[in-house]
């Protein structure tokens, strides 16, 4: 008896000694995101878009994605973080994005997020000229500082401006970028981010604009014009994407149309508010034939589109750039020149219409005033006048 209560005391320690050990739990994964544990729940980047959003500050990298919860768990209620990463590809600056949503979230079931970077930017002309931005969005489930951080997305921001709810009707006929990840050779590990920035060029080549400049300057019996004050601009356009008014003399305001594509520089000489000079950028696939040129030029002269115009007259004119074919037209009341992709010294690859109600040659006015306008600077070889 003595040596069995031996036996049984033994062996009570020896389960006690071994409960007491702590074991290392097995380390978890991340889920390609920002470090430190992976998360115990899912979501999946169904589709999304990735814009430059409009404000009354400027432009800002944006993106608006369909999320999936596809961790099997009802995650209703639950706290859920999300991070925008938009880095600048030129100069590695980082503009972070951050939201925290509490959402009726069961599985299978998915919701819009949408997030823009805090900084806003000007936008110029020349898309060449944008900031290359990177996307990178992460998320974490759940308030509890273990929680993993997981990666959703990583993409190039598109070169496009637009509306919340333009984004809306694009993001709607976008596939389901998951689709084209299982399609894919499944690699031993796969990361999110490949597949992704591929998505990227894809939505590029399908950015087409809705309305031809036809179709619009047929339409626009409101278009606003010489004469006209900003707040016309301004309901028609929206906000201007930048403006000027650095100098008592002018004020030059930056408006942009999306469907069909083109911008206006509206200037106003002597602060009243009213255009006076008016330059329209629009890309060649705009516009067909001189006689939409004509028809633009005619649009944007405002009060005096109803005015008699002569017949287009072409010139030559040989500048310290190179070669300048150009046209002109004019009415009793405005005059308007014209620049033609390719005729344009120093490679302009656009549309260029300028119409003024000031007195003297159109010329002569952008030779004067290009120097001056920070918007104008890109007239600067059709002018003639060396950029500074």
């Amino acid at each position: 008896m003595r040596l069995k209560y031996l036996l049984t005391t033994a062996l009570s320690l020896i389960c006690l000694i071994s409960t007491s050990i702590v074991l290392p739990a097995p380390a978890q994964e991340d889920d390609g995101g920002g470090g430190g544990a992976g998360p115990v729940h899912k979501l999946d980047a169904a589709s999304y878009v990735s814009w430059w959003f409009h404000s009354a500050l400027g432009y800002h990298p944006a993106i608006l994605m369909k999320v999936e919860n596809s961790s099997g768990q009802n995650l209703s209620g639950t706290l859920i973080k999300y991070q925008a990463r938009f880095t600048n590809l030129r100069d590695g600056y980082v503009n972070v994005a951050r939201d925290e949503v509490r959402a009726s979230l069961e599985p299978k079931k998915q919701i819009y997020v949408f997030l823009k970077g805090p900084r806003a930017f000007e936008l110029p002309i020349d898309q060449n000229l944008w900031p290359k931005m990177e996307c990178k969005v992460m998320c974490k489930v759940g308030d509890d500082d273990s929680a993993g951080t997981q990666t959703l997305l990583i993409s190039k921001v598109d070169s496009l401006t637009m509306s919340f709810d333009d984004a809306m009707t694009l993001l709607a006929k976008q596939p389901d970028i998951r689709v084209s990840r299982r399609r894919a050779a499944p690699p031993v590990r796969t990361t999110p981010e490949k597949p992704l920035v591929a998505m990227a060029g894809s939505l590029n080549a399908k950015e087409k604009p809705k309305v031809t400049m036809g179709q619009f300057l047929t339409s626009s019996s409101a278009f606003p014009g010489l004469g006209d004050d900003f707040y016309s601009f301004e309901k028609k356009f929206g906000i201007p994407a930048e403006f000027d008014s650095n100098t008592k003399d002018w004020t030059w305001a930056r408006y942009q149309n999306q469907s069909p594509e083109f911008s206006l520089i509206v200037g106003s000489r002597g602060q009243t508010g009213k255009a006076d000079l008016i330059v329209a950028t629009v890309p060649p696939s705009q516009l067909k034939g001189e006689q939409q040129i004509t028809d633009l030029a005619k649009a944007i002269a405002g009060k005096f589109r109803s005015e008699q115009t002569t017949a287009p007259n072409h010139s030559v004119r040989y500048l310290p750039s190179g070669r300048l074919e150009f046209g002109t037209l004019s009415a009793k009341n405005y005059r308007a020149v014209y620049f033609v992709p390719g005729e344009s010294p120093g490679g302009s690859n656009s549309f260029i219409v300028v119409v003024t109600r000031l007195p003297g040659n159109v010329l002569n006015i952008l030779r004067q005033e290009a120097p001056r306008a920070k918007l104008l600077r890109f007239l600067a070889p059709v002018t003639g006048v060396e950029e500074t």
